[in-house]
């Protein structure tokens, strides 16, 4: 969805340019008729195809896959300021703020670029969730303290792989249906997302 609306905005564009203006000339014998030219004509290009959970995406040197998708009431987060596996760490339960609900995002990545990844403490990946309405939605900060998701400054090598977890605190009443995501290391690299199909 971020990338259909600039995509018909161009098409709205080039029909406004191309389009002939109306003429009350004779019509030239020359001129096919209507049922001739459009036979000639290009037909349209079909809509980008939306990967589904499960299947394996890839945007710049980011491969990833959605592995799951849902609405939690609830999230554990490590706010005692110990590392994981310290056996000193404990996990609060965290609920969102009223009005709101979790939704969680699970994903496999696999780094194929040529640098390291920090994907909890730096912004090596964009992603965003994108309900019915073509609102945007940010995950929630310290995703490092999410139970389960990498440490801070963990740097995921070219070649490896882990998973992260991403969560966004929406409205409950929104109906989400994409989720997207991008690779931002590289500034020469294309600015569009990659988008995963959701139903939560």
């Amino acid at each position: 969805m971020l990338v259909a609306a600039a995509a018909l905005g161009a098409v709205v564009a080039v029909l406004l340019v191309d389009t002939p203006s109306r003429t009350t000339s004779p019509p030239d014998a020359a001129t096919p008729p209507p049922a001739a030219r459009s036979a000639t004509s290009p037909s349209p290009s079909p809509a980008p195809q939306l990967a589904q959970v499960g299947q394996t995406a890839t945007n710049g040197g980011i491969t990833l896959t959605v592995t799951a998708a849902r609405t939690v009431e609830s999230i554990d987060m490590n706010q005692s300021g110990f590392r994981p596996g310290s056996g000193y760490e404990t996990y609060t339960k965290t609920e969102p703020e009223q009005g709101g609900s979790f939704v969680v995002i699970e994903t496999h990545v696999t780094n194929d670029g040529q640098s390291s990844l920090d994907l909890t403490c730096s912004w090596p990946i964009d992603a965003k969730l994108v309900d019915d309405r073509d609102r945007n939605f940010d995950p929630i900060g310290e995703l490092y303290e999410l139970k389960g998701n990498p440490e801070c400054n963990k740097q995921l090598q070219p070649g490896f792989e882990d998973e992260m977890t991403y969560v966004y605190l929406v409205p409950a009443d929104a109906k989400i249906v994409t989720w997207g995501f991008r690779d931002v290391t590289n500034p020469s690299g294309s600015s569009n997302f990659t988008l995963i199909r959701l139903d939560v």
